[in-house]
């Protein structure tokens, strides 16, 4: 397995940096990660995950969001300044512009593996992807407004909300730039609406015991897809047990892997 790194730059000028694996021998499709909210390339299982994606020949793009927070630290949230800002807009306009650096090297066929709040934008950017085959998503939102008219009056008056991170315990600030994107785009920001467009198949795979994401979401995308399956897993959290750093490898996070693995080889 090559390990080699890029940084690009974004619709805005920010930095994109990333990973892009390749397995011993020809790969046989590509595999584009998206982190999630108060997420990063290198947090916990999405190292694991590209490596082991690896081994069933398949090459594997890691990136960070230019608004994620992480700098060129990598793996601490250095750049708050920039986080404060993101959008869901942002973020596919990132997505976007990592794929066409990837597909620029590599003539393969396409998938996107999303988490959390990136399961939501692989759906929300599928459509502008070229060569893509298919959709993977792991404890996927299915709504981008994720707070109720109380919170986001109460944001729009302060002009800032405050969110802790539980594991570094910083206080990461949001402005209303985030709300004011939904609004202008409500349409285009439909997870929903965009999986029922999907031409492409999609498995949804989602922890039974997730803290973050209900299972309904996952039940509710599904739903909507033409061409979906979903792989439920029994005592798995929102990050299928994993931690950051991760020291061992839980048998939910190897389950989630595996399922992901031969499904992309399957439409590959």
């Amino acid at each position: 397995m090559s390990d080699a790194t890029f940084e690009i730059a974004s619709d805005e000028g920010l930095p994109i940096r990333g990973n892009l694996q390749m397995p011993d021998g020809r790969a046989r499709a590509l595999v584009v990660i998206v982190h999630g909210f108060k997420g990063f390339k290198d947090w916990g299982f999405f190292p694991f995950v590209a490596e082991q994606l690896t081994r069933h020949r398949l090459a594997v793009c890691r990136f960070n969001m230019s608004r994620s927070g992480v700098g060129a630290s990598l793996d601490s949230f250095d750049r708050l300044d920039l986080f404060e800002d993101d959008t869901y807009s942002t973020q596919i306009a990132d997505l976007r512009t990592a794929v066409h650096h990837v597909q620029k090297r590599l003539h393969l066929p396409t998938f996107l593996l999303g988490h959390s709040r990136g399961g939501g934008v692989a759906l929300l950017a599928a459509e502008e992807i070229p060569r893509l085959q298919g959709v993977v998503t792991w404890s996927a939102i299915s709504h981008v407004e994720r707070w109720d008219e109380p919170t986001v009056r109460a944001w729009r008056k302060a002009g800032y909300r405050d969110e802790v991170n539980s594991r570094t315990k910083q206080v990461m600030r949001m402005s209303p730039r985030i709300l004011d994107d939904y609004d202008a785009n409500s349409e285009r920001l439909n997870i929903l609406a965009a999986t029922e467009r999907l031409e492409q198949p999609l498995l949804v795979v989602h922890g039974v015991r997730d803290e973050s994401v209900p299972i309904a979401e996952a039940h509710a995308i599904v739903e909507r897809a033409r061409d979906g399956s979903m792989v439920t897993i029994d005592n798995a959290s929102h990050t299928y047990n994993a931690i950051h750093p991760l020291i061992h490898v839980p048998f939910a996070l190897t389950l989630a892997t595996e399922v992901s693995a031969r499904f992309i080889n399957a439409y590959a």
